[in-house]
């Protein structure tokens, strides 16, 4: 997934003219594939356009957000790979282009949650447009039934309802098993979120304290709790899918915990959850947005048996126990960024890469082991103060630029094999000795390392030196031995 991200003014979205800061995808859970244009030069100014939808489900429910980006507008020609018969368009859109929809040729219905955008005549005559009841800037379309239940909003859609909104009893959201006849399956995006103000910051929602939903619930849309100060929720273990950004903020929040049947953890669903003290992520979660749990700064007690992605935990500064599962086999860029508290880490075998910055200010870090490592990326440990003794694996071949630099206590290093490329910058205000084999010496010393070299690790991968002493020991106590005997024999 890419994205080049150029600041510029931010461009009125109304205008025919949209110039383009950046262009990225996204896969989203169903598969469908999203390309986008990127606007803005930051929060609240930046959004994105869609530019492409390639999908083969027959009802797609299109995102209201990609990455952190407001979808506000689809372009012209974005379903020319989309074969869906149904859309459901999420209601903070507010544009969409000539010629949109002209090339989804299997489209049979629209559903609308929302006002209506700025468009022209854009939806196919025999396309049936749906929507919501008190929404406005429609006329001849057919109306989405909806159904209220003590206190919660249900949409009926075609693939089951979805909570769209509503307010508790006594603090509680309570979820029905289904609505005339109808299964609830979803809790829709924005559907309980905090209301986004016009200088960018956003009001908090103060009114629910805790939810609990059905046992046939699949999907937590995108936003569903955005800056919601609920203190607990119940995830059934029919949820499959908790989107981008869902619990967000909820400061609140004090456990959350995943069943085997939950696959898919979004973009930053639960950043800055500052009450989070312990979690545990099982190897069936397939996969897990950049910064899923960035800013958890309660988190004390982690368990994860995933893939671990970009920033996935940075910030996390009470993270003390850290248990990465056999399943692990990467580890993305930032992902422990500045865990202040964390002493010690291993590194499960599968793991090839460390990203760039993965571990970076992790000024309690004591003691890590790198097992089959093979690249270590940029500034991956620089600023563990904390590390006093380290070893490189025979596996490893790149060390990439200031991935040890100012780890000012480490004094030690354990090479198993011949040094592998990096530069000079590599272990930048270490004053460590390198320890390796005698037919190692050559090329740790031809290294742009710069760290002084000594060659006293035997094939096993023990200091020579070590045994040395060891030895020594242990014939100054059979000395004493000798000489003890003596003394009785003498008396």
């Amino acid at each position: 997934m890419r994205r080049w991200i150029v600041a510029v003014s931010l461009l009125i979205l109304f205008s025919c003219l949209l110039i383009s800061d950046a262009d990225a995808s996204e896969m989203g859970f169903d598969d469908a594939i999203y390309g986008y244009e990127t606007h803005g030069s930051g929060h609240p100014d930046y959004y994105c356009v869609i530019t492409s939808v390639t999908s083969n489900e027959a009802i797609l429910h299109l995102p209201s957000v990609l990455e952190g980006y407001d979808v506000r507008s689809y372009s012209d020609g974005a379903f020319d790979g989309c074969s869906s018969s149904t859309l459901i368009v999420p209601k903070n859109l507010r544009a969409i282009e000539d010629g949109a929809f002209s090339g989804c040729e299997s489209l049979k219905n629209i559903y609308f949650m929302g006002d209506r955008p700025v468009m022209g005549d854009v939806v196919p005559k025999d396309v049936v447009i749906h929507t919501m009841p008190s929404t406005t800037g429609w006329t001849n379309t057919e109306i989405i039934e909806m159904v209220t239940s003590n206190g919660i909003d249900y949409a009926l859609l075609p693939d089951g309802a979805a909570v769209i909104g509503g307010k508790p009893t006594d603090g509680i959201i309570s979820i029905r098993n289904e609505v005339n006849g109808n299964k609830v399956v979803r809790i829709d995006d924005y559907a309980f979120s905090g209301t986004m103000m016009d200088d960018g910051n956003v009001k908090r929602r103060s009114d629910i304290k805790s939810v609990v939903t059905n046992d046939g619930l699949q999907i937590i849309g995108k936003r569903a709790f955005y800056y919601n100060d609920l203190t607990e929720i119940r995830i059934s273990d029919s949820v499959k899918e908790i989107q981008d950004e869902a619990f967000r903020a909820c400061y609140n929040l004090n456990g959350v915990s995943f069943s085997d049947n939950v696959n898919h953890i979004g973009f930053e669903t639960f950043r800055d959850c500052h009450s989070i003290m312990e979690l545990t992520i099982p190897k069936t979660v397939r996969y897990v947005g950049d910064g899923a749990f960035y800013i958890c700064d309660s988190l004390e007690s982690l368990n994860v048996d995933t893939n671990i992605s970009p920033r996935m935990f940075g910030y996390c500064t009470s993270l003390r126990e850290l248990i990465l599962g056999d399943s692990v086999n990467d580890i993305g860029h930032s992902a422990f960024y500045q865990c202040e508290s964390l002493e010690s880490v291993r590194i499960p075998e599968k793991v090839k890469d460390i990203g760039k910055e993965a571990f970076r200010d992790c000024v309690s870090l004591k003691k890590t082991d790198l097992k089959n490592v093979e690249n270590i990326g940029r500034m991956a440990f620089r600023g563990c103060e904390s590390l006093r003794v380290m070893s490189i694996p025979s596996t490893v071949s790149m060390i990439e630029g200031y991935a040890f630099a100012d780890c000012i206590s480490l004094r030690s290093i354990d090479a198993y094999g011949m040094a592998p490329k990096g530069d000079d910058t590599v272990f930048l205000n270490v004053d460590a000795v390198i320890h390796c084999k005698g037919d190692a010496v050559d090329s740790w010393e031809s290294s742009e390392f710069g760290l002084e070299v000594v060659g006293d690790l035997d094939g096993s991968g023990n200091a020579i030196v070590s045994l040395a002493i060891v030895g020594m020991v242990a014939l100054s106590i059979l000395i004493v031995i000798v000489l003890i005997m003596q003394k009785k024999g003498k008396a």
